[in-house]
Protein backbone atom coordinates (compact mmCIF):
# COMPACT_ATOMS: atom_id res chain seq x y z
CA UNK A 1 0.00 0.00 0.00
CA UNK A 2 1.23 3.86 0.02
CA UNK A 3 1.76 6.11 2.84
CA UNK A 4 0.11 8.80 0.57
CA UNK A 5 -2.93 6.59 0.67
CA UNK A 6 -4.68 4.97 3.06
CA UNK A 7 -7.67 2.90 2.46
CA UNK A 8 -10.32 1.24 5.24
CA UNK A 9 -12.76 -0.76 4.15
CA UNK A 10 -15.36 -2.27 6.46
CA UNK A 11 -18.35 -3.84 4.55
CA UNK A 12 -19.78 -2.34 1.43
CA UNK A 13 -17.88 0.84 2.01
CA UNK A 14 -14.48 2.12 0.99
CA UNK A 15 -13.19 4.99 2.74
CA UNK A 16 -9.86 6.30 1.03
CA UNK A 17 -8.15 8.30 2.98
CA UNK A 18 -5.32 11.00 1.47
CA UNK A 19 -2.62 12.07 3.37
CA UNK A 20 -0.96 14.33 1.87
CA UNK A 21 -1.43 18.32 1.49
CA UNK A 22 -1.37 17.56 -2.59
CA UNK A 23 -3.65 15.13 -4.20
CA UNK A 24 -1.53 14.55 -7.59
CA UNK A 25 -3.29 12.60 -10.32
CA UNK A 26 0.58 11.45 -11.71
CA UNK A 27 1.43 9.58 -8.74
CA UNK A 28 1.29 6.10 -9.80
CA UNK A 29 -0.10 4.74 -6.22
CA UNK A 30 -3.30 6.68 -6.67
CA UNK A 31 -4.20 4.95 -10.39
CA UNK A 32 -3.45 1.81 -9.07
CA UNK A 33 -4.85 2.34 -5.80
CA UNK A 34 -8.27 3.42 -7.86
CA UNK A 35 -8.17 0.50 -10.45
CA UNK A 36 -7.86 -1.88 -7.47
CA UNK A 37 -11.15 -0.23 -5.89
CA UNK A 38 -13.14 -0.45 -8.79
CA UNK A 39 -12.34 -4.10 -8.16
CA UNK A 40 -14.02 -4.58 -5.10
CA UNK A 41 -17.47 -5.81 -4.62
CA UNK A 42 -18.56 -2.64 -2.59
CA UNK A 43 -21.08 0.30 -2.59
CA UNK A 44 -20.30 2.91 -1.40
CA UNK A 45 -16.35 4.82 -1.34
CA UNK A 46 -15.69 8.11 0.29
CA UNK A 47 -12.98 9.91 -0.74
CA UNK A 48 -11.34 11.48 2.39
CA UNK A 49 -9.89 15.09 1.34
CA UNK A 50 -9.18 15.98 4.97
CA UNK A 51 -5.59 16.73 4.76
CA UNK A 52 -5.86 17.88 0.91
CA UNK A 53 -4.85 21.56 -0.19
CA UNK A 54 -4.32 21.31 -3.65
CA UNK A 55 -5.66 19.08 -6.42
CA UNK A 56 -3.50 19.08 -9.77
CA UNK A 57 -5.83 19.29 -12.69
CA UNK A 58 -4.15 15.87 -13.61
CA UNK A 59 -5.60 14.75 -9.65
CA UNK A 60 -9.28 16.55 -10.62
CA UNK A 61 -9.47 14.30 -13.90
CA UNK A 62 -8.30 11.06 -12.35
CA UNK A 63 -11.40 11.88 -9.33
CA UNK A 64 -13.60 12.11 -12.52
CA UNK A 65 -12.79 9.31 -14.16
CA UNK A 66 -12.96 7.43 -11.11
CA UNK A 67 -15.93 8.47 -10.73
CA UNK A 68 -17.40 7.78 -14.08
CA UNK A 69 -16.15 4.32 -13.74
CA UNK A 70 -17.80 3.44 -10.21
CA UNK A 71 -21.28 4.91 -11.64
CA UNK A 72 -21.12 2.25 -14.25
CA UNK A 73 -20.48 -0.40 -11.95
CA UNK A 74 -23.66 1.32 -9.38
CA UNK A 75 -20.80 2.16 -7.14
CA UNK A 76 -21.69 5.65 -4.84
CA UNK A 77 -18.36 8.02 -5.02
CA UNK A 78 -18.78 10.81 -2.00
CA UNK A 79 -15.96 13.43 -1.43
CA UNK A 80 -15.95 13.80 2.30
CA UNK A 81 -13.86 16.31 4.73
CA UNK A 82 -12.87 18.59 2.07
CA UNK A 83 -11.21 22.09 3.05
CA UNK A 84 -13.65 24.96 2.78
CA UNK A 85 -10.72 26.71 -0.52
CA UNK A 86 -10.77 23.10 -2.25
CA UNK A 87 -14.46 22.98 -1.56
CA UNK A 88 -14.56 26.81 -3.31
CA UNK A 89 -12.86 25.44 -6.14
CA UNK A 90 -14.48 22.39 -7.05
CA UNK A 91 -17.98 24.99 -7.17
CA UNK A 92 -16.44 27.07 -9.03
CA UNK A 93 -16.11 23.77 -11.89
CA UNK A 94 -19.33 23.10 -11.12
CA UNK A 95 -17.99 19.48 -9.83
CA UNK A 96 -19.33 19.71 -5.65
CA UNK A 97 -22.78 18.63 -7.03
CA UNK A 98 -21.05 15.44 -9.01
CA UNK A 99 -18.92 14.18 -5.78
CA UNK A 100 -21.90 15.13 -3.65
CA UNK A 101 -20.30 17.70 -1.08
Amino acid sequence: MSDKILVEEKGNTIRVRFMDQILDGNAPELREILADILEKNVQEIYLDLEKVVIVSSLGISRLLSFKNKADEKKMTVKIVNIQDKLKETLKKLMLDQFFGI
